[in-house]
């Protein structure tokens, strides 16, 4: 008698067999590509579970919240990128004066037009749940200090003045922010002419010569 060959196991049995690392990577892809379609408050973790294949139980053990796996898979690239400029530049040595600001344009931008999905699910966030807001603002504000090291740096480097040094970084971290996250807005879905190089290129000249020219303050108002 011919004895039957044994049933493939169930999806679940499958998956549940997989190696932690390789549960986290499909949770992570999934809740990135869910995110950034439908935003925060819209993605569920049983959608984002059933999406990776893998028992939402898992999703609660692996990164105990919705919020911690939102931290993970959406905010943490984009904190990476900024964090690993800051500490390029603060430990670069002599350079020409506009390398930090192209450096810091031209990396920001193409991460941000690559995952612009991940930054408009962050944005939204905003509006939905103190948790995210809190934690991400919470990561953003230590990448920021950082970056105004960078700032401070090329300020006594190269004699500028009138600089408020939290100020000019958040400004110039928002115009490249908004200019990346919104291109289609401002350009327009038509202006297939303006290409992506020229775009921060424009940024650029905008950052160095606003702090390049800007008066000294008035110490005497």
């Amino acid at each position: 008698m011919d004895i039957p060959a044994p049933a493939d196991p169930p999806e679940r049995t499958r998956a549940a067999r997989r190696a932690p690392g390789e549960v986290r990577d499909l949770l992570l892809d999934s809740a990135r590509e869910l995110f950034s379609a439908h935003g925060y408050a819209n993605t569920s973790t049983k959608r984002i579970a059933e999406q990776a294949g893998v028992a939402e139980a898992l999703l609660f053990r692996h990164f105990g919240s919705k919020a911690q796996l939102f931290r993970e898979a959406v905010v943490e690239p984009l904190i990476e990128v900024l964090q690993g400029y800051a500490e390029e530049w603060l430990n670069v040595g002599p350079h020409e004066v506009e390398q930090p600001t192209h450096a810091f344009v031209k990396t920001f931008f193409d991460t941000l037009s690559d995952r612009r999905g991940f930054a408009l699910a962050l944005t939204a966030a905003d509006n939905y749940t103190d948790d995210v807001v809190e934690d991400a603002g919470a990561t953003l504000a230590d990448v920021l200090r950082a970056i105004e090291g960078v700032v401070k740096q090329e300020e006594e480097l190269n004699g500028y003045r009138g600089l408020n040094i939290p100020a000019t970084t958040r400004v110039g971290v928002g115009s490249v922010l908004a200019t990346a996250m919104f291109r289609s807005w401002i350009f327009g879905s038509d202006a297939t002419d303006i290409a992506d190089d020229r775009i921060t290129n424009d940024l650029e000249q905008l950052l160095i010569h606003g702090v390049r020219h800007r008066a000294a303050p008035d110490r005497t108002a």
